[in-house]
């Protein structure tokens, strides 16, 4: 059967809330993808609803009447598992193959969860050989960060298969006539939380510093986890020369105005990497961004206009975030690199463009 005449269908767990990264990102893709003449579904394995012996047979059954299509399965830990113990991810990739179905997996997070305590070691074990076993099983792999960062991926029978593709970004391109109004006080964007005490301790801690060399500026936040971070930073702001305006998750028009009018995105939840969707919308959007580095961080994230430091050096935070605040000429230089590196990178007709190279070498 000739590409043009399969079906496809990107296939998702859980939902989450209150905003669902992995459904946007198959939506986006499926938008990218009919706009060059394919169609990609969307679907669900409702176990959280059903449970997880009912969800795979009716997913088997569905597929076995459709024989040769190619399964996109999006795959975090906590799309299929309430707390991260994925244990029937790879029972549903065999269910898949028994149908007779291509299954290519999207690691959206190829590497376990971290931690010290004893559960969060047997969990880190399952999760590793969860993948493992679904890697071995499916056709092709997709990692979201480089395939050279991620220890299990060196498997030869894996990484013969898998291709990186960065995540490109959840919020739509602004139109490259938006420009940041002269003669204000410099914005910094905040785009969503993960560990809101020590995020919104560490962003108060260095715009307070920064702001001692800049003088005044705007702080402003949103998305997931802001509205709490905005109860949190007032106190941790007070006596600096930083204004707080916080939100929470806004519609993507408003989202894409804020990120392309500011001056600069701080990102510290983890170094930067190629899986973070706020901080890709971010480039796409021309906005310079300071934050930290870490074994994640690699091509193409380095080509982006970002000033990167090693994780925790707050020091260097505050170095950079000046420098690019007080220099409109690197400014404009790491938004122009940002701009370059949308087009060739993370744009969604080069992702789309990438996906059916994939599927047309198989």
């Amino acid at each position: 059967m000739s590409i043009d005449h399969q079906r496809w269908v990107a296939l998702l767990g859980r939902q989450d809330e209150p905003t669902d990264a992995l459904e946007d990102y198959c939506r986006l893709l499926s938008q990218a993808l009919h706009e060059k003449g394919y169609a990609l579904e969307i679907s669900r394995v409702a176990w959280a609803e059903q449970g997880w012996h009912r969800a795979l047979k009716d997913t088997e059954e569905r597929f076995r009447a459709q024989p040769g299509c190619w399964v996109l399965v999006q795959y975090t830990a906590l799309a299929w598992s309430r707390r991260g113990f994925p244990m029937r991810f790879a029972h549903l990739i065999g269910s898949l193959k028994s149908a007779g179905v291509h299954v290519l997996i999207v690691f959206h997070d190829p590497e376990p969860f971290g931690g010290r305590r004893y559960r969060d070691r047997l969990r880190r074990l399952l999760q590793l050989a969860v993948m493992r076993r679904s890697a071995r099983l499916a056709d092709k792999i997709v990692s979201t960060i480089s395939v050279d960062r991620v220890a299990w991926l060196q498997d030869p029978t894996i990484r013969a298969k898998t291709l990186q593709l960065p995540v490109g970004s959840n919020l739509p391109v602004p139109p490259r006539s938006a420009q940041r109004s002269k003669n204000r006080v410099p914005m910094i964007i905040v785009f969503g939380f993960s560990n809101l005490p020590s995020e919104t301790s560490l962003i108060a801690w260095v715009l307070s510093e920064a702001s001692k060399e800049v003088g005044p500026m705007n702080l402003t936040v949103f998305g997931r986890g802001a509205k709490v971070a905005g109860t949190l930073l007032p106190p941790l702001l007070a006596g600096s020369a930083v204004e707080l305006n916080d939100y929470g998750v806004l519609e993507a028009g408003r989202a894409v105005s804020l990120l392309a009018t500011a001056d600069v995105q701080l990102f510290v939840r983890s170094g930067l990497s190629s899986r973070r969707g706020s901080g890709i919308a971010g480039i796409a959007c021309g906005l310079p961004i300071v934050g930290f580095s870490d074994a994640e961080t690699a091509f193409p994230i380095t080509e982006a206009g970002v000033r990167l430091v090693p994780m925790g050096d707050r020091e260097g935070l505050v170095r950079e975030l000046v420098q690019v605040l007080k220099q409109e000429t690197l400014r404009e230089t790491l938004r122009q690199r940002n701009l370059e590196a949308t087009e060739r990178f993370f744009s969604w007709d080069r992702i789309a463009d990438a996906y059916l190279s994939i599927l047309r070498a198989s």
